[in-house]
């Protein structure tokens, strides 16, 4: 036993990044965390961590209003890079981002264009019941920032909005949620004794 314990402390000295087990995925490149966690992101569900308000407009509306809207830090879309656009019905037609809304004004400064003329309508959605992780993938193989979370029967039915703010903050709190520690039995058990 004394053996292998003084053969640990060599491999930690001569190899602290990285463990015997580990040292041949090292030398490629890649890096195993020592805790071997669990990746937080397939952990949570969409649903666990979307917004359920949305932020959305109106399909008519005109891109000059919307960025007046914008300009005087309205609380309804303020805070959001991009918003969804829907129809009379509700239902989801699109979504525009800021960037979408400066290249309007950019092509027509009148800002008479509708928001849906000037947005995006081929969109990549996200559903309730995904993993995080699953949505975190579209957002980078998209190139995109943001997700309309949709009815999965129904891919025009809006149930919340996904943003990596909100991914960043699911990964928060499943860090959190390892780092706290808890008492243990030994003080429960220590003070029923007394």
């Amino acid at each position: 036993m004394l053996v292998a314990v003084i053969a640990d402390g060599i491999a930690m000295l001569f190899m602290p990044n990285s463990s015997i087990m580990t040292e041949k995925l090292a030398r490629r490149g890649l890096r195993v965390h020592q805790d071997y966690e669990a990746d937080a992101l397939t952990q949570a569900t969409v649903g666990e961590t979307m917004e359920k308000e949305a932020p959305v407009i109106l399909a008519t509306m005109k891109v000059g209003e919307l960025a007046d809207r914008v300009a005087r830090h309205d609380p309804a879309i303020g805070r959001h890079a991009g918003m969804l656009i829907v129809d009379d019905s509700g239902k989801l037609v699109g979504i525009i981002t800021r960037g979408d809304m400066v290249r309007a004004i950019d092509k027509d400064p009148s800002g008479a264009m509708t928001v849906q003329e000037a947005g995006s309508t081929h969109l990549v959605v996200t559903y309730a019941d995904e993993l995080v992780s699953e949505a975190a993938h579209k957002l980078l193989r998209f190139d995109i920032g943001r997700l309309p979370v949709v009815e999965r029967g129904d891919d025009r039915k809006i149930v919340g909005y996904l943003g990596r703010a909100a991914i960043l903050a699911a990964r928060l709190r499943r860090f959190q949620d390892e780092h706290v520690l808890e008492p243990g039995w030994l003080p429960v058990f220590s003070r029923s004794t007394e």
